[in-house]
């Protein structure tokens, strides 16, 4: 399944803004939903409503698209219905 160019150089961007992140923190995990401020002020997107739905929606598409692998350090949880998303310290 294939995925637009926009939306690699977009996974690409996140994955980045999440090593920054990462290399000023003590931190192991934290929730998506968390850094959507960062993503924001990196321009990745625009607004946060829903307690992170921007950033969630994209990782479903990214799971659905067979493309979660561009970001190296995202982690689920699957509840019964849904799924918890967070980011995880990575060497990648």
């Amino acid at each position: 399944m294939s995925i637009t160019t926009a939306d690699i150089q977009k996974a690409l961007r996140i994955k980045r803004a999440v090593n920054e992140y990462f290399e000023h923190k003590t931190e192991t995990k934290v929730e998506a939903k968390e850094l959507m401020n960062l993503f924001i002020k990196n321009g990745i997107f625009t607004h946060n409503n829903q307690d992170g739905l921007p950033i969630r929606d994209f990782l479903r598409y990214l799971e659905e698209k067979e493309h979660l692998h561009l970001i190296p350090q995202v982690y689920f949880e699957q509840k019964d219905i849904n799924k918890n998303w967070y980011f995880i310290k990575t060497n990648k």
